[in-house]
């Protein structure tokens, strides 16, 4: 995953912090014991994200404990003991890791190219390995990223239509792991989560993608560089108010609701405004200097 979707940790409530902190924990451990110690590395806020809303939409609450991490063994910490949605996130980052190896192999050159083809083999274990978790459609990633790559080679100028193949993709993720009953609310807050992360991903690689060359949807729509992430941001406010409404209907009251909330309605939209300099423009604003 891409690592956009974070608390907004000024306006979280102590006890909330702790168990966003603990559930961070609790994944990379989980990741260590069912995906290969490797795929820690491509431990994600996004990941952690879902499985706050997993835990909303099932109200079921993470068992936490103090233990000790790995990389600093000597302080204890609260970690969130292994659980079927641990488990369950911990597959969904294996599987959108192992695709994202692959999509950087085709799109990168030199040692960029290189290091993911260095990463391929262990990428490729740990998705083995996810699949005995959930057994995954095989086809639907590849179906879905073929038509985004299609997009990207017609040079599409649409954010709105390349943001919701993404949307999609993780609508699926979303769903797969959410009960029964909520599976449609689950569907709906991955799709917007989708759609966000996507457009985020496309305001924070922008200048880069201008000198290399690289396709990005807003490169080709009109419009100067401003009105282009004026755009993208009233686009990402949108997407994560509406995440955060369908969690509401669906997962208010559960354990980790308040947690979940805070990064859709607070958290997205502060990572908004610094991709796309309206931190900046505020602080100004308000006769402050931008640090």
């Amino acid at each position: 995953m891409f690592g956009y979707i974070k608390p907004f940790v000024p306006e979280l409530k102590v006890r909330d912090n702790e168990l966003y902190g603990a559930v961070y924990c609790g994944l990379c451990k989980s990741m260590g014991r069912s995906t290969r110690r490797t795929s820690r590395l491509a431990l994600s806020y996004d990941a952690v994200f879902l499985a706050l809303v997993l835990s909303s939409l099932h109200n079921e609450p993470f068992e936490i404990y103090s233990g000790r991490c790995g990389i600093n063994p000597f302080r204890k910490k609260l970690i969130a003991k292994d659980c079927d949605i641990l488990r369950y996130c911990s597959a969904v980052s294996a599987e959108l890791t192992y695709y994202s190896v692959l999509d950087k192999i085709k799109d990168e050159r030199g040692i960029k190219k290189f290091a993911a083809k260095i990463i391929l083999p262990s990428a490729k274990k740990a998705r083995q390995k996810a699949q005995k978790i959930y057994a995954f459609e095989q086809n639907k990633t590849e179906e879905l990223l073929a038509e985004l790559h299609g997009y990207e080679d017609s040079k599409c100028g649409s954010l709105d239509m390349t943001a919701d193949v993404f949307g999609r993709l993780l609508s699926y993720y979303f769903r797969c792991g959410a009960p029964a009953g909520k599976a449609e609310s689950a569907s709906v807050i991955g799709y917007m989560t989708g759609k966000y992360i996507y457009a985020a991903d496309a305001c924070d690689d922008y200048e880069k993608d201008v000198k290399n060359g690289a396709y990005n949807p807003l490169i080709y729509r009109q419009g100067d560089k401003e009105t282009k992430l004026n755009y993208a941001y009233g686009a990402m406010c949108i997407w994560a108010d509406k995440a955060a409404g369908e969690l509401t209907l669906e997962g208010h009251g559960g354990h980790s609701f308040d947690t979940a909330d805070n990064v859709m309605r607070l958290g997205m939209v502060d990572t908004a405004k610094k991709l796309t300099g309206k931190e900046g423009k505020e602080r100004k604003k308000n006769g402050k200097r931008s640090v």
